[in-house]
């Protein structure tokens, strides 16, 4: 069994190093286009263009499981809604699936679209959050604003393998309720919330979420 993990937003696999070495020799961490040491494809991608970058790297693995974080998240969620025949289980965390935009997405597209026609360049960099004015920087800004309005529901809807959800209770970036939610869609899942971590319950409390990840590895066959 191949275990593959997607990065979030702004990551790298080097985040991921250390939960890849405990889970052993036959894990795999990939940085996405744009971040990390991988060059920016098309600077115009969505989530689909993204998760057929993905399946191009493992389709030649007879049995994985996809391990996503937020964006990675989105990734693996398109990948497992095509249900392809090697893809054997998924762990989601902090993924944002489902659009359920919050009050400061709202303010971060706003700004993005109409900002460059009512606000000066510059303010409008300062006005940006962090997230949203690196993707600028990095050439990432379309890519970025068609990332996080995608909504994957009906993907959600098609997955039927068995999937781990792995949250932190304080999430603030993709709150529980919506942990909740993606449980509730994909019929073969189960939903571990880790208390007192953020959105990178992964380096909140590595211990735990390693714990979590290499039960649920070992159960799938």
């Amino acid at each position: 069994m191949k275990v593959i993990i997607l990065h979030g937003w702004g990551q790298n696999k080097e985040h991921w190093r250390t939960l890849a070495e405990k889970l052993g020799n036959n894990v795999t961490c990939l940085d996405l286009p744009g971040f990390g040491q991988e060059k920016i494809v098309d600077n115009n991608w969505g989530v689909p263009e993204y998760a057929k970058w993905v399946e191009n790297q493992i389709k030649d693995y007879k049995s994985v499981i996809l391990i996503g974080h937020s964006f990675g998240g989105r990734i693996t969620t398109e990948i497992a809604g095509k249900r392809p025949n090697y893809l054997k289980a998924i762990v989601l965390s902090g993924s944002p699936s489902i659009y359920r935009p919050t009050l400061s997405t709202r303010l971060k597209i706003f700004v993005s679209k109409f900002g460059k026609f009512i606000i000066p360049y510059k303010l409008k960099m300062y006005l940006l959050p962090k997230d949203l004015r690196k993707a600028v920087n990095r050439d990432l800004e379309k890519t970025f604003k068609k990332v996080v309005m995608y909504d994957q529901t009906k993907q959600l809807n098609n997955i039927t393998i068995p999937t781990l959800l792995i949250w932190g209770s304080d999430d603030k970036i993709v709150p529980i309720k919506i942990a909740h939610e993606i449980n509730r869609l994909v019929k073969n899942s189960n939903l571990k919330i880790i208390d007192k971590a953020g959105h990178n319950s992964f380096l909140d409390n590595p211990n735990l979420f390693y714990s979590y990840v290499k039960k649920f590895v070992e159960s799938v066959k």
